[in-house]
């Protein structure tokens, strides 16, 4: 992966002196590091925003509250780790970057955004190389119902049954997920969502990943169909409890939601820059309001998982409880709210 280092000095030039510098990496994948970056004034960092490339830089004591580059460098993330994990897929680590750099205030944009990005990448090299090694028959038609909803003392409960798969969000979870949440925004009370078996939600189902007929109708369905924007209409009456893996689609909605309670043996993670993607169920617009941008394209280009109590500290989750509290916990929460 080509590192190109910029300082003060070249910023304070101007762009034309910035423009000379990147020319020859411009048009494909590479890592911008800014150099004695306490020297760097806001003016300076405003050319790097408009850089097509990953910026990183490590950003000192007294630096400012809201640094400006993509991925902060620090003792546990050297230039060499962050080249590594950015060479396994540089397009969809390049168009992630860019992605939540510019992520708009307007929740609907960016999810708009988001779901562009996705489009396009389904399109390249890299979804295409992850898609070729999973060629293989699809597992068969299965007709149990993906979501059970009951209703008691003024409150929603909606459950994942899809347990039997880590309730991996296929389609038919999906519409019935949309449905059951659409329901609920007619009545009043909160509403508490779970996951039966051994995990909230393991994210999408592989199965069906690149099945759609082109990315194009994919993009006019994910929107259509969006759980994200259900999950943010609800957020204030929301309560999600979260266990075992909880990963992609399972931890995007849930951050949308007021009240995300986890279990102690919860792992959180977004795994779709290993497919050559980016987060498709609202992960560029949830996570960041929680987290920060750079710690979710930390996140991402990790392609590992956070413990909860990690989640917890990073502000992902609201609460840790022992699993065999987690239904109970999230119960009395549910029932506090007016």
């Amino acid at each position: 992966m080509p590192v190109v280092e910029v300082d003060a000095r070249l910023l304070a030039a101007g762009p034309a002196a910035v423009d000379a510098v990147l020319a020859d990496h411009l048009g494909a994948p590479a890592v911008v590091v800014v150099t004695d970056v306490g020297a760097v004034t806001t003016e300076q960092w405003a050319l790097l925003s408009e850089v097509p490339l990953l910026v990183a830089a490590a950003v000192p004591p007294d630096g400012p509250d809201a640094p400006r580059p993509d991925v902060l460098l620090a003792d546990d993330l050297s230039v060499e780790a962050l080249c590594a994990q950015v060479d396994r897929v540089p397009l969809a680590a390049t168009a992630a970057a860019l992605l939540l750099r510019t992520s708009p205030a307007d929740r609907w944009v960016g999810l708009v955004r988001e779901s562009t990005t996705y489009s396009m990448l389904q399109a390249g090299p890299e979804f295409r190389a992850w898609l070729d090694g999973r060629r293989g028959a699809r597992p068969g038609p299965d007709a149990a119902p993906r979501v059970r909803v009951v209703r008691h003392d003024g409150l929603t409960e909606i459950i994942l049954t899809r347990g039997g798969r880590h309730n991996a969000l296929d389609r038919r979870l999906r519409d019935e997920l949309d449905a059951a949440l659409r329901d609920s925004a007619a009545q009043t009370g909160p509403i508490m969502v779970l996951g039966e078996g051994p995990s909230f939600c393991s994210g999408g189902d592989l199965d069906e990943f690149g099945s759609s007929p082109d990315p194009v109708a994919a993009h006019l369905v994910r929107l259509g169909r969006s759980l994200a924007t259900r999950f943010a209409r609800l957020a204030d009456r929301l309560v999600v409890g979260l266990h075992g893996s909880c990963l992609g689609a399972g931890i995007e909605l849930a951050a949308f939601a007021r009240h995300v309670v986890a279990a102690d043996d919860a792992r959180v993670g977004l795994p779709e820059l290993g497919l050559g993607l980016v987060p498709g169920a609202g992960g560029t617009v949830s996570l960041p309001a929680r987290i920060g941008r750079q710690r979710t394209l930390r996140l991402l280009l990790a392609g590992d998982t956070l413990s909860a109590p990690t989640a917890l500290g990073w502000g992902l989750v609201d609460e840790v409880v022992h699993p065999s509290r987690l239904r109970a916990r999230c119960l009395e929460i549910a029932e506090s709210l007016p």
